[in-house]
């Protein structure tokens, strides 16, 4: 199964806030943007799939698939209390303890890495069970780190190791057993 992995745009807020779950409109370079990342897709998927937020919508709304289906379980990381705050205002404490064990530790009524690990890796899980043979699926760059991570089997601590910019594209080739037989950046 060709699996196309897509990191949405640029979406319209201020460098230095915290989002995640917030449903963001797109910045006003989203045509642009949309235009080059459709350049490194197929002309067809049999699959696409999408994150419901808006920013991720837009963008699968653009690709030609015979199937489109929304995934409650490909939406970003939920900071919880820290959604739409500036980093700089929370205490040192406060992010200190999440970052010294943010694969456990839950953003204030938000997710922790694991919990959402769980929801991401039974949508693979589900993914890669279907006869689909190409599939794009529009997310964000927590779960295209999730994804890629699960695939090359790298531990959660290192996820953040993989830059991802707006609109990157992650290749993969996947076998019938769920094996990985290439991933590249497109």
């Amino acid at each position: 199964m060709l699996i196309h992995l897509i990191r949405h745009t640029t979406p319209e807020i201020d460098q230095g806030i915290c989002y995640g779950q917030t449903d963001l409109d797109l910045a006003p370079s989203f045509e642009l943007e949309a235009q080059m990342v459709l350049s490194k897709l197929k002309p067809r998927y049999d699959c696409v799939v999408t994150s419901p937020l808006q920013r991720c919508s837009r963008l699968a709304s653009m690709i030609n698939a015979d199937t489109r289906l929304s995934d409650e379980r490909i939406i970003e990381y939920n900071f919880g209390d820290w959604e739409l705050k500036k980093w700089s205002e929370f205490t040192c404490d406060a992010t200190q303890l999440w970052m010294n064990n943010f694969v456990e530790q839950p953003a204030p009524k938000g997710d922790s890495l694991i919990s959402m690990k769980t929801r991401v890796d039974e949508f693979w899980q589900e993914l890669i069970q279907t006869d689909h043979k190409s599939v794009a699926i529009v997310t964000h760059s927590g779960v295209q780190r999730l994804i890629h991570g699960h695939v090359l089997k790298t531990p959660l601590t290192h996820l953040f190791r993989l830059q991802l910019d707006f609109g990157a594209v992650l290749e993969l080739n996947v076998d019938n057993k769920n094996e990985l037989i290439t991933i590249k950046h497109c």
